[in-house]
């Protein structure tokens, strides 16, 4: 297995300050992007923490006998089962920490996670919130994560139309994040990756202003650099207004090491 890949942040056109944290950890095999919410420093702070909680977690807990999560396909993993664990407790110590002070108070985080398992042959995505990850292969993108968001659930009663989806008032409200409440219960879901496979993880300064048609030609134009990839992505978001921070990671998944060299 190797994996090679690029992040990108940017604090956008119209915030003063970028909230959003992003994790890079290859020698984990683990990547993760969190905005934050919050406020003066909370959503700066809990998205951070979020982070560093949740990479901390899964360097504990590897190598452990867990029991493996089992998500409604009826795969199981344990990467999905440590992916799992790490969430919780990055819920925790965020909640805890907005407890403590009142200064940040009500802070919270969305965290869209993958972590690739060599031995399971598996890919772990684990989400709250709206940062999303998509997967693109054999030139069409899939996004594999829902929003935890307003706009979701009413799409998914039927409420409102998909069309409506980019201009419906209220699309911003969560419906879960991470730190905002004692318990969280995040999405979990289990990929078989592929050789050639790129994943790509994003908050909603990029997906809120790109759809998904234009993520994939981009990528299409710029490849196999991923690097211009992710300028590319976060320059067209800050032409299209950059009303918010905007932070991707995009990974090259390859199974044979040695077709990568």
């Amino acid at each position: 297995m190797s994996i090679c890949g690029a992040v990108r942040t940017d604090t956008g056109k119209v915030r003063a300050k970028n909230e959003d944290s992003s994790g890079f950890f290859p020698e984990a095999a683990f990547y993760i992007v969190a905005d934050g919410m919050g406020g003066h420093v909370g959503g700066e702070r809990a998205s951070a923490l979020a982070v560093e909680t949740m990479h901390g977690v899964l360097q504990e807990t590897q190598g452990e006998d867990l029991t493996p999560i089992t998500t409604e396909n009826g795969w199981s993993s344990v990467a999905g089962r440590r992916l799992f664990l790490a969430i919780q407790r990055a819920n925790n110590k965020v909640f805890e920490m907005s407890q403590r002070d009142p200064n940040l108070n009500g802070m919270g985080t969305t965290v869209a996670a993958v972590l690739f398992d060599e031995q399971e042959s598996v890919a772990g995505i684990c989400h709250v919130g709206d940062s999303r990850v998509y997967r693109i292969r054999e030139k069409g993108i899939e996004r594999l994560t829902e929003d935890h968001s307003l706009v979701q659930q009413l799409l998914r009663e039927g409420k409102i139309r998909p069309t409506d989806a980019k201009t419906f008032p209220h699309r911003h409200v969560l419906t879960q994040a991470v730190g905002v409440s004692p318990l969280v219960q995040p999405s979990v879901r289990l990929e078989r990756p592929q050789s050639g496979d790129i994943y790509l993880l994003c908050s909603d300064g990029i997906h809120g202003v790109i759809d998904d048609e234009d993520i994939l030609r981009i990528i299409e134009q710029t490849s196999p650099d991923l690097e211009k990839s992710c300028d590319a992505l976060v320059n067209l978001a800050n032409e299209r207004g950059g009303r918010d921070n905007s932070t991707i990671i995009l990974l090259s998944y390859v199974e044979d090491p040695t077709v990568a060299s």
